[in-house]
């Protein structure tokens, strides 16, 4: 229900009127952009490139798996991220990724080209071992549930795959009990393989060695580029399974936005709930929402605070103004605001899950009065 402010320019000079194309200036020349191709782990990278001097450079993003650009949120101060271009053309933006990501800028009206940049997937292992047991757990930064993990144990200078599965949970961990490691010293290593949909590239961990009689070992920190590991087909395991599924891209889908609620914008509480986004749970299973973030581009945020399980199909809608969560019936939830949230003219909706996932995104870009995604 918002309404966003759009500059209306008009020039009329005798080149135009002649219909003869004007001469490119300094001003139009389209900005570049770049990046390092892959950051290792969660984290900051620096994004410059050049731009005509003293303009103001607008950073898009989406992420690597929905390939959807929007404007940058600002989480920390509002707004969206930009910086001015210095007197010589040049800028630097600085950026915090949690997946693969992909980016372009804006200066004068003008697009840069399309850059990806990927993440290095860094495991930690840490073990202990009693009479030929070893117990494992690995972790994987940054914190993706269903990433593939190898176990590898070293026989004789060749890596061999001993255990496998996946990371779950929010903190994406996998564990696993190695039986029959028989005694003395043994060395182990985890890998982790990439994942193509985020751009996440492999990841292992640094050789720990223990005695598999007695001890206790950690090891973490890797290279994920260079060697790449090239990991034997897994002998089968039975990893274990959570409780709840962890959850993964298109999971939970926006399936209708009602961004310019009906009749009058007044403000009035009324008109504020008849703005809302439906969200349906797409797997087989029930999905609990709780510590879910529904957000938008400006970075207004709503979390789903308290136990919200979601059948297999099911749908929930979030109202924007306030209301009693669970009426007129379980499937209503409200964020209680005071103001609307969602520009008509165009605005973007992202659903996360607790661990700062990307599970869902949808845009539009003029007045419907509502998405259906």
């Amino acid at each position: 229900m918002r309404a966003r402010k759009t500059a209306v320019m008009t020039a009329i000079g005798c080149v135009a009127a002649l219909g003869l194309a004007a001469p490119a200036s300094a001003a139009d020349a389209a900005p570049t952009i770049s990046a390092p191709a892959s950051r290792t782990g969660y984290g900051p990278i620096t994004i410059t490139g050049t731009a005509p001097a003293g303009s103001t450079v607008e950073l898009y993003e989406s992420a690597y798996v929905f390939n959807d650009f929007y404007q940058s949120p600002d989480y920390d101060h509002g707004g969206y991220v930009s910086t001015i271009a210095s007197g010589s053309g040049t800028y630097q933006l600085s950026r915090i990724l949690d997946s693969g990501f992909r980016f372009y800028v804006v200066a004068n009206g003008v697009a840069s080209s399309r850059i990806s940049v990927a993440m290095g997937i860094v495991p930690t292992m840490t073990m202990s071992a009693s009479n030929g047991t070893v117990d494992v757990t690995v972790s994987a930064n940054p914190t993706q549930p269903g990433l593939a993990v190898h176990i590898q144990r070293n026989n004789d200078g060749t890596w061999t795959d001993i255990a496998g599965g996946q990371t779950v949970g929010d903190a994406s961990v996998y564990t696993t009990t190695l039986t029959g490691q028989g005694t003395g010293t043994k060395s182990y290593r985890a890998v982790i393989d990439a994942e193509p949909d985020n751009n996440l590239l492999a990841g292992r961990t640094e050789t720990v060695t223990l005695n598999v009689g007695s001890g206790s070992g950690s090891g973490g920190g890797s290279t994920p580029t260079t060697p790449t590991p090239t990991p034997t087909t897994p002998k089968p395991t039975t990893p274990s399974t959570p409780s709840t599924p962890a959850p993964k891209a298109g999971d939970v889908q926006f399936t209708k936005i009602v961004y310019n609620s009906p009749g009058t914008d007044n403000g009035s509480n009324t008109s504020l709930n008849a703005e809302y986004v439906r969200l349906t749970n797409r797997t087989g299973k029930t999905v609990n929402l709780k510590g879910w973030t529904i957000r938008d581009a400006a970075g207004h945020v709503y979390t789903v605070s308290t136990d919200h399980k979601l059948g297999a199909g099911k749908t929930v809608y979030v109202h924007s103004g306030k209301g009693t969560n669970g009426r007129p019936d379980s499937g209503h939830r409200y964020w209680n605001r005071t103001g609307y949230v969602w520009n008509n003219s165009g605005d973007t909706a992202y659903l996360r899950s607790p661990s700062g996932k990307s599970i869902d995104s949808c845009r539009w870009t003029s007045n419907k009065n509502q998405t259906y995604c």
